[in-house]
């Protein structure tokens, strides 16, 4: 009886020091979807940006055109 409360608890402290080293998948998979985030936002941020020079070089080369039909 002794001997199998021991094995039980050796085996309980075994798996308690397994669970300090096991990954955690939970956090794993936070860390992708914030890194995921941040990807898609730099490239909202970089398309905004391409969006407002060509809006900026039609908005020009209009006004360029208007003026030379104007002469």
């Amino acid at each position: 009886m002794v001997y199998i409360l021991i094995g039980l608890f050796s085996f309980a402290i075994l798996l308690l020091f397994l669970t300090f080293f096991k990954r955690d998948k939970v956090k794993d998979l936070e860390e992708q979807l914030e890194q995921l985030s941040l990807t898609m936002m730099q490239e909202n941020y970089q398309m905004k940006k391409r969006i407002k020079i060509l809006e900026e070089e039609l908005l020009f080369h209009n006004d360029e055109l208007q003026n030379t039909f104007k002469k």
